[in-house]
């Protein structure tokens, strides 16, 4: 493999991989701020930002790398980590997803180099974003699958609600929908139900608003009151009483 060469003073740039389109190769790197690795980065052949942690294979970057999940977790003085894994080992590796017993995760990823946890929910999210740019059924539905697998079961009620977007989006399409509408009747789903939760919302704070201000008054209206008897000549509380009528 050439090395690809770039202005800085260290010279020519190469993947340990040998993979000619790593994102280490860039000239805009968003890694350039990850922490020095001296474990499995040692290993001669294995690049941590093309290579995945678990099976040291590479990743691939087919739509927006939707198969694998790099952590970001700032390690030490403000370093990331930087590695990344193929979804689908992590999720046979019972590091993906929700998962019981010691390893406590409620879809989240946790990083086998720096133990950190990374939500999901996000992650399952722009995959379902990506699919509405696919063209192929096969490919939607594999990304689709990526993105059940590692919210189901999960406690979160995020991860629930967007579930169930995508086992619905899902269900029409294995039932012959057009990926259009599919997609389009979902998002109008949810555009029905915001306006409905947001007017909702709205109604508790004008009633929350009007019941202060009635309490206001009428807490004033008793004060008021209490002003008109405190020293008043004995011979004026009849007539007042008579003005103001009972309490």
């Amino acid at each position: 493999m050439q090395p690809l060469l770039s202005d800085s003073p260290f010279g020519a740039i190469t993947c340990k991989a040998g993979n000619r389109i790593c994102s280490s190769l860039t000239a805009e790197n968003p890694l350039t701020g990850t922490r020095f690795c001296d474990l499995c980065c040692s290993e001669p052949g294995f690049c941590r930002d093309c290579c995945c942690i678990l099976c040291s294979k590479l990743i691939t970057l087919d739509y927006d790398g939707y198969s694998y999940i790099r952590c970001e977790a700032i390690v030490v003085d403000g370093h990331i980590c930087g590695h990344v894994s193929h979804q689908e080992c992590a999720v046979r590796a019972y590091m993906a997803g929700t998962v019981g017993g010691s390893i406590n995760l409620d879809a989240e990823y946790l990083c086998r180099y720096c133990d950190s946890r990374t939500d999901l929910v996000p992650h399952a999210l722009k995959l379902l974003n990506i699919c509405t740019s696919v063209a192929s059924y096969a490919d939607i539905e594999k990304i689709l699958n990526v993105g059940i697998c590692i919210l189901r079961g999960s406690q979160k009620s995020s991860a629930k609600e967007l579930l169930h977007r995508i086992e619905s989006i899902n269900a029409k399409l294995m039932k012959g929908v057009s990926i259009q509408d599919a997609f389009k009747k979902e998002s109008c789903v949810v555009s029905t139900v915001l306006p409905v939760v947001h007017k909702y919302q709205k109604h508790l704070v004008q009633t929350k608003l009007q019941y202060d201000q009635k309490i206001k008054l009428e807490s004033l209206g008793k004060s008021m009151k209490e002003e008109l008897f405190v020293a008043q000549p004995v011979h004026q509380l009849n007539a007042i009483q008579l003005h103001l009528g009972p309490n």
